[in-house]
């Protein structure tokens, strides 16, 4: 598994793609790519993803983990 996998798993936990996309303004079809490891995300959208995971509660605790 990619860290971007990871990150999306962590996000997953609580966000659907939708949710995540529309926070992030990557877009939704993008994620779904990521998610199934069939395409490499970019650095500023990879940022993004871990922006967003910082700002929730639940990934930070289970990243902590």
């Amino acid at each position: 598994m990619t860290q971007i996998q990871a990150v999306i798993r962590q996000l997953r936990a609580t966000l659907s793609q939708s949710e995540i996309a529309r926070r992030t303004g990557i877009a939704q079809s993008k994620i779904s790519r990521w998610e199934a490891g069939r395409v490499a995300a970019g650095a500023e959208e990879a940022l993004k993803l871990a922006a967003l995971a910082q700002q929730l509660p639940t990934a930070r605790s289970k990243k902590a983990a």
